[in-house]
């Protein structure tokens, strides 16, 4: 009776403890490290040619390094804090896309923001990526910010060229782009030529111009190895001028490899209008077709105090699924299946930006030095002197889409990946049948040391491993948080 009375005020003191440093928000979904759905998508008729023989499960954190730098960490599964492409990896993401922009910076050297998306950048990241056998798709946009259908603006320096000028200037620009990537230890297998390039391309508005300008980027890749794939991007589906684009790129001998969209849900119409408007591409033109941007929230919360580029109620989106973590998977794993039905020229899908969060529970102010510091918002307040759209620093409009929470742990949607089949790398998941109640050191009982271990990971000290997060999880909620240390000391007295 004594010990269990000093064992109970040992407990409840780490109780208090834990309530105290940890701040528990009432979602925690960060913490539901489960295997996200169990619904499997199999590219049955995939060309055994393409990435070793697996669907593309990508994702694209071009933002990683300045998000890093501002502060923002990332934890695994288990709750430890490790390397954001360790957990991905963990997780069967097999590729990275990472954009390149070519001077993103002022005449002072100050960053434009968006992640300071320079040539070294992306460097920095294949290297990081190939640590962990990652393959890399550079998205080179030929600009010096965000290319997308609105805004194509050229480079500085290539703002005075004529027409074949500038198509050397591009053949040049991207054969340095993919020697330094690759010397610098980077796995490069795809390239992007151009970002939503919905006939608007490096300032140039004529399809059959912008083919040409295409053209030089593409030899500049098969000069450098003959084995990367090409993509050319597009945005919007329903836009119905997927197949004219395909046409004139036909008509003008245009040597790719890839078709690649941005699909985003709320905007882009049906998964099923996706598959068949890549489908007639793929079929008629015989081209690989990818998904290269895709994104769905999970909240409506507000992450970096920046506001969210959709979230419930917004006027321009439509809905399809719901907004939680759940729903967010279920979109995911649809538009794999949505490539998947395609037939054997689809090739994967890239989740955009999944982990661009801000720091975790700071003000504005706050974010908005680290935004202008670190280049880790979508802009700095120099970015205005070349995009006029810009009128002041701000952060993430899409940590609400991320697949990890505000405190950058990994959402249960993040285990889709998981199941997207054929798959070659990705480890079998480990058996989390729990044998014994509490025992969250898997050495087969239920003592003191398992609430020791289990109030040191709740404080994310590094080396407190769970081992079976299933035995922790005593409520039966599908997350671990102080009510299961709560019901970890009732087991432990009264036993």
């Amino acid at each position: 009776m004594k010990w269990q009375k000093i064992t109970a005020v040992i407990i409840s003191t780490a109780l208090l403890l834990v309530s105290t440093v940890y701040n528990f928000p009432c979602q925690r979904c960060s913490q539901n490290i489960a295997y996200a759905t169990e619904k499997t998508v199999d590219f049955g008729s995939f060309d055994m040619s393409v990435n070793d023989g697996e669907p593309v499960r990508g994702v694209d954190i071009s933002s990683i390094l300045a998000i890093e730098k501002a502060g923002v960490e990332f934890y695994n599964e288990n709750g430890i804090k490790q390397d954001i492409f360790k957990t991905l990896s963990e997780y069967g993401v097999n590729y990275i896309r990472v954009r390149v922009w070519n001077d993103p910076y002022d005449k002072n050297g100050n960053s434009y923001g968006g992640g300071n998306c320079d040539l070294y950048t992306a460097a920095e990241i294949g290297k990081r990526a190939a640590k962990y056998d990652i393959k890399l798709l550079v998205d080179m946009q030929y600009s010096d910010f965000w290319a997308d259908p609105e805004k194509q603006t050229r480079p500085k320096y290539w703002q005075k060229h004529d027409h074949e000028t500038l198509k050397g200037e591009i053949y040049k620009y991207t054969s340095w782009v993919l020697q330094t990537i690759s010397e610098s230890g980077g796995n490069i297998g795809m390239v992007q030529v151009g970002n939503e390039t919905n006939c608007f391309f490096c300032g140039e508005k004529d399809m059959y111009k912008i083919c040409d300008l295409f053209a030089s980027g593409n030899k500049a890749v098969r000069d450098f190895d003959r084995s990367i794939l090409i993509a050319h991007h597009f945005a919007n589906p329903s836009t119905g001028y997927y197949a004219w684009y395909a046409q004139v790129m036909n008509e003008c001998r245009l040597d790719y490899d890839v078709f690649a969209t941005s699909y985003y849900p709320y905007w882009h119409g049906t998964t099923e209008n996706l598959t068949a408007v890549l489908k007639e591409v793929a079929d008629k033109y015989d081209k690989y077709v990818m998904v290269a941007e895709t994104a769905y929230p999970y909240t409506s919360e507000d992450g970096d105090t920046f506001g969210n580029a959709v979230s419930a109620g917004s006027d321009n989106a439509a809905f399809r699924y719901d907004i939680s973590v759940d729903g967010q998977a279920q979109c995911l794993a649809d538009v794999f299946q949505a490539i998947a039905n395609v037939g054997n020229k689809g090739i994967g899908v890239f989740y955009w930006e999944p982990a661009w969060l801000g720091v975790n529970n700071i003000s504005w102010e706050q974010q908005c030095e680290l935004w202008k510091k670190y280049g880790s918002g979508w802009a700095t307040d120099y970015a205005a002197e070349y995009d006029n759209s810009v009128n002041g620093a701000g952060g993430s409009a899409y940590d609400n889409q991320a697949l990890f929470d505000f405190s950058g742990r990994p959402l249960q949607s993040l285990g889709v990946f998981r199941n997207i089949y054929p798959q070659k790398k990705i480890p079998p998941k480990p058996d989390i049948d729990s044998k014994v109640q509490g025992d969250v050191n898997a050495d087969g009982e239920f003592n003191i040391a398992d609430v020791v271990l289990f109030q040191k990971w709740l404080l994310t000290v590094p080396d407190a491993k769970l081992y079976d997060w299933k035995a922790a999880d005593l409520c039966e909620d599908d997350r671990l948080d102080v009510f299961d240390l709560c019901m970890m000391k009732r087991l432990l007295i009264n036993r």
